[in-house]
């Protein structure tokens, strides 16, 4: 819900729904920072500039939620003010069992858990109104139920249709096509022709996580277009430091069939991400890496790996997600891994790919990434394409991120 609320601007639906954005950009910070030991809150700010999250909420909200959370330790000056934060996140599994603690932590209005409630259900099943109602009937009055309502639609994550017996239902289009039953249901609902299109696209992403989206084969664009936005595919988007794009495709469960892979694979996005900017760079990238799966499996092995000029200046998407650390090498630059869970499941899935050189493009190196939420809700919304950073605040980003605190890296 916190990606999918980032794309859209103020407005009282999202108002009425800020607490649950709040802890969603929580987890954000927290998937950000996890894996990188002792950061200068300088570090913390700029990862959190890359979230949307600005540096007065990152020292006046943020962090001293994440301490009493018990997921940082701040060690503060004689002045209060803050000099080191150290992390102490734990795998992704254990991270996502404390929502329950984040939600008590900001105090989200009864409003907020309607929505919740109702959201949650609709992933599960369509419900009719009634139900809904039901449902939320010990969290407030029946008014302020159709007002949760009434918010999830215009924000398009909720959607109601009046069914044959009369009843108006309630679903997640988001999320109820995506479920492998109806999913199935309706590919067979159409005719040969749609039928046979979509599963030829469907197949094809899900024998190549991170697929480029300009290579596929099997279909048409408009049967992609078709795919994404009844959530049968997902796509990403790696823009480049000179504003174009590239998009990547893949199954909505990163599984090899797209109807029968686990519910929930990669929630926090960060191996698509890896698993694109190693795609982009095989493929397109002006200095392109020729064998990306052995050089994961070395940052794995050896916690760094690179030693080239154009790692100080072509993956700030990576360092920004946290997902590695760029520092100093022999010669040039290199990574140091600090999410090694994120680059071992990347290398499952692009080992089971081609790793053949393809087209080489003259595009320019990774400068941002736009999550499927994100992606899902700006198509939605028909909002303008994000502007890039201005180059010297994207160098400041940079240098805070790479700083190295007494000029040592700090491990825990």
């Amino acid at each position: 819900m916190s990606r999918h609320l980032s794309t859209y601007g103020a407005s009282q639906p999202k108002a009425d729904l800020a607490q649950l954005e709040f802890a969603g950009r929580m987890f954000e910070l927290a998937l950000r920072l996890r894996g990188s030991g002792v950061s200068s809150p300088e570090r913390v700010e700029a990862l959190g500039v890359s979230a949307g999250i600005s540096k007065r909420e990152i020292r006046r909200e943020f962090l001293p939620a994440l301490e009493v959370l018990g997921l940082v330790d701040l060690e503060r000056d004689h002045e209060g003010a803050i000099k080191a934060v150290s992390e102490k996140i734990p795998p992704i599994d254990d991270l996502y069992q404390r929502a329950d603690s984040v939600l008590s932590n900001v105090m989200p209005e009864p409003l907020e858990m309607m929505a919740l409630t109702i959201l949650r259900t609709t992933t599960i099943m369509p419900i009719t109104i009634s139900t809904a109602k039901e449902e939320c009937a010990a969290l407030g009055s029946e008014d302020l139920v159709v007002r949760a309502i009434e918010n999830l639609e215009s924000l398009h994550l909720c959607t109601r249709q009046r069914s044959a017996d009369g009843d108006e239902v309630l679903f997640n289009p988001n999320v109820w096509a995506v479920d492998k039953d109806h999913s199935h249901a309706a590919l067979q609902a159409e005719d040969g022709a749609v039928r046979a299109a979509l599963s030829g696209v469907l197949e094809e992403v899900a024998a190549t996580a991170g697929m480029p989206e300009g290579e596929i084969q099997s279909g048409d664009r408009k049967w992609v277009d078709y795919a994404v936005s009844q959530g049968l595919l997902l796509r990403s988007i790696v823009t480049t430091l000179g504003g174009q794009e590239r998009a990547f495709l893949f199954s909505p469960h990163m599984g090899r069939s797209v109807f029968d892979a686990p519910t929930g694979a990669d929630p926090s996005g960060h191996v698509r991400q890896l698993i694109g900017s190693m795609v982009f760079a095989r493929r397109f990238a002006s200095n392109r890496l020729f064998a990306p799966t052995a050089f994961l499996r070395r940052l794995v092995r050896n916690g760094e790996a690179g030693d080239a000029s154009n790692i100080g200046t072509d993956y700030s998407m990576l360092e920004t997600a946290g997902i590695v650390r760029v520092e100093p090498a022999y010669r040039f630059k290199k990574f140091v891994l600090l999410q090694a869970d994120v680059a071992e499941e990347a290398i499952t899935y692009l080992e089971d790919s081609a790793d053949g050189n393809t087209t080489s493009g003259a595009l320019q190196g990774q400068r941002g990434y736009r999550h499927p939420e994100a992606e899902r809700a700006r198509r939605l919304v028909q909002s303008p394409k994000e502007a890039a950073p201005s180059p010297s605040a994207s160098q400041d980003i940079l240098a805070a991120l790479r700083q190295e605190m007494g000029r040592r890296r700090y491990d825990r």
